[in-house]
C-alpha cells in the first residue's frame, strides 16, 4: 500500500488546525448566548411561582381589613370581646397558614383567637420583647397607620411566622392595633415554593435576604432574582436551574460541540483530498461516482461491495439492514452471503455471477429471496457491474441492493385482479346470453304446463306435468345461477338504499337459522345505533347467506356460527390496517369449523374454485361475495387456519354523508 504524499498530510493538519481554532471561538460565543437564554428561560419558569407567592400573601393580609372593621364596628369593648371569638372562627374557617388574629392595646396583646394553647400570648408586652424589630414595628405601625410586616420569626405560639399589623381607629378602651399571625411554610407552599418546581430551584428571602422558604438555603447557584411585591416591602424569589446553570446548556452545547468535531473531521478529510494527487484517491473518488449512479438506478437503496481477490463481501448500514443484520455481522466473504440466500435463488445468482466473470453478461441484475436473521423471507433486487484489473482479470463488484418484496407483492394483486375482472367479463356475456334462452324456455315450459289441462283424463297428462315441472324447477336453477353469475360481473342492475345492518341482519336470523340446521348454532352479536350503509339490499342477502351458508359447510361435525357487527375506522389511533381511512360498519362472520391453508385462502374468490366434493357447489358463492362487497364500495378480509376455524370481515363505507 502506498503512502499518502507529504503535501496532503501537511494540507490535513493545516485544515485541521483552522477548524480547532474556528470551533473554539464559536463554542466560547454559542456557551455565552445559551447562558443568556438559559437565564432568561429562568425567569420565565418563576414568573407564575412570584405571582402565585404575591396572590397567597395579599389574600392573608386581607383579612386584616376584616379583623379592623369588626373592631370599629363593635359599640362596646365588652361586645368586642364576647363576639371576637365567634368572628375569628368564621372568619379563619377554611383558610389555611393564619395562626391566629389578635387585638393590641398600647402595646400589650389582649385578644387572640383562636385561643388554646396560646395563653401565654395574653397581656404579652411587645414593647418588652427581646427581639429588637418587635418594638420597632408595633411603634411604626401605631404612628403610620399603614400595614407593617415582621418576620419571619420564631413565634411564641411555636414555628416560623409573619406579624402583620395596622392601627384601628382611635377610640377609649378600645385596641389600637389590629394584628395576623402567618405561618410561613404554609404561605410558601400555597404560592408553590417549596421545592415541587420540576425545572428550578427556588428559594424566597426577606428585605435583608435572610431565607425563610423554598429550598434549603444556598442550593441556588448564582441565581436569577425576582422581586414580590408585598405590603410593606419587597421579598426576592431567587431561582436557577435545577440542573445548573451547567446542566442547562450542556444538551445544545453538546450538540453544538459534536457539530464542530465532525467539521474537523470534515476538514481533515478535506484536506486529505485536497492535498493528495494520487491515483489511488482519484480511482475512489471515481468508484465512489459510480457507486452514487447505481444506488440512483435501484432507488436509493443500500450498497455492497464484493472483492474477489480477498474474497470479502462489504455491505453498507441500509444494505445489511435489508437481511436483519449489522454490516459487522455481514463482513464476510461470498460463501456467507450465499448462506443467506434462499436455497431455490442460489443456483440463478451464482450463474448470474459466473456470467458476469466470463463477460458474457454486461450488467448484474438479479432478484431472488434471502433469509432474514429472523427466519423471515424477503425478496430483494441486486443490480451491480464487475470492475477488472489492468491484465482484464476479474477484481471486484460494486453495486446496490433494494427491497423487492413490496413490489412483487403489488404485481400479484394486479395480475390477481385483472384475472378476476378477465374472468367476470366471460361470465357476464355468457350469464346474459343465457339467461335471455332461460327466459325463453321458462316461459314455454308454463305454456306447456297450461296446455296439459286440455288433455282433460288422460292418464298421460300427470307424467307430462310431473317432467315439464322438472324442466321448470331445472331451469329456475340454471336462472339463479346465472344470477350469481351476473353479480359477480356486476351486469345485474341493482338499487343502492340506506340500510341499517342490524336491523337487516335481525331480520335475516330465521332464515339464516334453517340453512345452518338443528346440528349448527347461530349467535349473534349485533350492535344498535350503527351508521346506515349505501348498499343493494337483495345483494346484501346474497352476501350473508353466502358467508352462512360456507360456514356450516365448514362444520361437517355441528358447531358454532357467530354474526357481529361494530364500527370500525380506516384512519387515528385504533385504525385496522385493511381498511382505507374513513368509518366503517364491519359484518364477521366467524365459525369454529376445520379452517384453511394459506394456500386455499389464497384462491377462496377465485370464480369456480371450491374445497367441497362434487355436487356440492359452484365456486361461485364467495367469488359472488367478493363482487357484491367490491360494488358496494367496501372490503372483505378472511382470517383463517387449519383447526381453528374462520372468520370473514366485510367492511361496508358509511352510507351516512352517501345519499
Amino acid at each position: 500500500m502506498r503512502r499518502l504524499p507529504r503535501r496532503a498530510w501537511q494540507a490535513a493538519l493545516v485544515a485541521a488546525g483552522l477548524a480547532l481554532v474556528l470551533a473554539f471561538v464559536v463554542d466560547r460565543w454559542y456557551a455565552a448566548h445559551l447562558r443568556v437564554e438559559a437565564r432568561a428561560r429562568t425567569r420565565v419558569a418563576m414568573a407564575p411561582y412570584a405571582s402565585a407567592l404575591a396572590g397567597a400573601v395579599d389574600r392573608r393580609i386581607a383579612l386584616l381589613a376584616g379583623v379592623r372593621s369588626f373592631a370599629d364596628s363593635r359599640p362596646t369593648r365588652r361586645a368586642l370581646d364576647q363576639e371576637f371569638p365567634l368572628f375569628a372562627e368564621g372568619t379563619l374557617l377554611g383558610v389555611n397558614g393564619v395562626v391566629a388574629l389578635q387585638y393590641v392595646e398600647r402595646g400589650r396583646i389582649v385578644i387572640t383567637s383562636p385561643i388554646e394553647g396560646n395563653e401565654p400570648a395574653l397581656r404579652y408586652d411587645l414593647f418588652s420583647d427581646p427581639r429588637p424589630e418587635i418594638p420597632a414595628d408595633v411603634r411604626r405601625a401605631m404612628a403610620s397607620g399603614e400595614v407593617t410586616v415582621t418576620g419571619p420569626i420564631a413565634l411564641v405560639q411555636g414555628g416560623n411566622g409573619l406579624l402583620v399589623r395596622q392601627r384601628i381607629t382611635p377610640r377609649p378602651d378600645f385596641p389600637d392595633l389590629a394584628a395576623i399571625i402567618l405561618d410561613v411554610p404554609s404561605l410558601v407552599a400555597d404560592g408553590g415554593v417549596s421545592g415541587n418546581a420540576p425545572d428550578v430551584v427556588l428559594e424566597v428571602r426577606d428585605r435583608g435576604l435572610a431565607w425563610f422558604g423554598g429550598d434549603p438555603a444556598g442550593s441556588a447557584q448564582r441565581p436569577e432574582t425576582l422581586y414580590v411585591r408585598v405590603p410593606d416591602g419587597d421579598w426576592a424569589l431567587l431561582g436557577s436551574p435545577r440542573a445548573g446553570w451547567a446542566g442547562a446548556i450542556a444538551p445544545e452545547l453538546r450538540s453544538s460541540r459534536i457539530t464542530s468535531a465532525a467539521l474537523v473531521l470534515v476538514a481533515t478529510l478535506l484536506g486529505l483530498v485536497l492535498g493528495g494527487r494520487e491515483e489511488r484517491l482519484v480511482r475512489e473518488v471515481a468508484e465512489s461516482g459510480s457507486r452514487l449512479g447505481l444506488a440512483l438506478r435501484a432507488g436509493g437503496m443500500g450498497a455492497w461491495e464484493y472483492d474477489m481477490v480477498r474474497d470479502r463481501v462489504v455491505w453498507s448500514e441500509a444494505a445489511a439492514a435489508m437481511f436483519g443484520y449489522l454490516p459487522s455481522e455481514l463482513d464476510g466473504g461470498v460463501s456467507q452471503f450465499f448462506a443467506r440466500v434462499h436455497p431455490d435463488d442460489q443456483a440463478a445468482v451464482r450463474r448470474t455471477i459466473d456470467e458476469m466473470m466470463r463477460g458474457t453478461r454486461g450488467e448484474y441484475v438479479a432478484e431472488y429471496r434471502v433469509l432474514l436473521a429472523d427466519g423471515a423471507i424477503r425478496w430483494v433486487l441486486g443490480i451491480g457491474e464487475l470492475k477488472r484489473d489492468a491484465s482484464g482479470q476479474p477484481e471486484r463488484m460494486l453495486g446496490v441492493v433494494s427491497d423487492a418484496s413490496e413490489r412483487r407483492a403489488i404485481e400479484e394483486r394486479l395480475r390477481h385482479s385483472q384475472r378476476l375482472e378477465a374472468v367476470g367479463t366471460l361470465a357476464g356475456g355468457v350469464a346474459h346470453d343465457f339467461n335471455n334462452l332461460l327466459t325463453a324456455i321458462i316461459g314455454f315450459t308454463e305454456l306447456a304446463i297450461d296446455r296439459t289441462t286440455d288433455l282433460g283424463e288422460d292418464p298421460r297428462a300427470e307424467g307430462i306435468r310431473s317432467d315439464l315441472s322438472q324442466v321448470m324447477m331445472t331451469a329456475e336453477r340454471a336462472a339463479a345461477l346465472t344470477s350469481q353469475l351476473l353479480a359477480f360481473s356486476r351486469r345485474k342492475t341493482t338499487e343502492p338504499t340506506q340500510v341499517e345492518i342490524s336491523a337487516a341482519l335481525r331480520d335475516m336470523e330465521p332464515m339464516l337459522r334453517r340453512l345452518l340446521g338443528a346440528d349448527r348454532m347461530l349467535v349473534s352479536e349485533l350492535r344498535d345505533g350503527l351508521p346506515p350503509v349505501l348498499c343493494d339490499s337483495g345483494q346484501l342477502t346474497q352476501v350473508m347467506l353466502n358467508l352462512v351458508v360456507n360456514a356450516g359447510d365448514a362444520m361437517p361435525d355441528g358447531g358454532t356460527v357467530t354474526v357481529r357487527t361494530r364500527l370500525a375506522f380506516g384512519s387515528g389511533p385504533a385504525r385496522e390496517p385493511d381498511l382505507p381511512p374513513g368509518a366503517w360498519i364491519c359484518i364477521e362472520v366467524e365459525d369454529t369449523g376445520v379452517g384453511m391453508s394459506p394456500d386455499v385462502q389464497a384462491r377462496i374468490f377465485e370464480p369456480y374454485f371450491t374445497t367441497k366434493k362434487l355436487g356440492r357447489g359452484t365456486g361461485l358463492g364467495l367469488a359472488v361475495v367478493y363482487g357484491a362487497v367490491e360494488n358496494a364500495g367496501g372490503v372483505v378480509v378472511v382470517k383463517s387456519a387449519p383447526g381453528v376455524g374462520t372468520t370473514f370481515r366485510v367492511y361496508l363505507p358509511s352510507g351516512a354523508d352517501r345519499t
